[in-house]
């Protein structure tokens, strides 16, 4: 069996990096690296070894694939989708309200059968986000 390490990196498709980087950064509280992916991407460090890649459209693209192949595997265009962020569970009620503070319409906290609190929002391209509260 392998032994996974849980998700390393999500890359969704934005239509601004500059809007995407305020969102993430300054708003939610993510980290921007370093890494020099150029001026119409970034990554954001969501975890102690996890990562996310905000791209414009038509730059996410691998130098080691064919057109075809990086067609088919790399998205080129803002589309819907739902990223789970763990957050702690005490740290919650702060994000929604730094979140509401910033404009963004929050649902939550709210429990799920576990017990656990949840907040849910879209991001400025409409992507659906969770705030899933965890203990360490």
């Amino acid at each position: 069996m392998p032994r996974f390490f849980g998700v390393i990196e999500a890359a969704i498709i934005v239509h601004d990096v500059k809007v995407a980087l305020g969102f993430y950064v300054d708003v939610v509280g993510f980290e921007k690296t370093a890494y020099d992916v150029g001026p119409r991407a970034a990554i954001v460090k969501t975890g102690p070894r996890h990562y996310m890649g905000l791209w414009e459209p038509g730059v996410w693209r691998s130098n080691y694939l064919s057109p075809e192949r990086n067609n088919r595997y790399f998205g080129q265009r803002p589309g819907q989708y739902h990223l789970v962020f763990g957050v702690h569970r005490d740290d919650v009620p702060a994000l929604a309200g730094r979140l509401s503070q910033a404009g963004c319409e929050v649902d939550g906290p709210m429990p799920h059968g576990d017990g656990s609190p949840h907040l849910y929002l879209s991001d400025p391209d409409g992507h659906a986000v969770e705030f899933w509260g965890l203990v360490e």
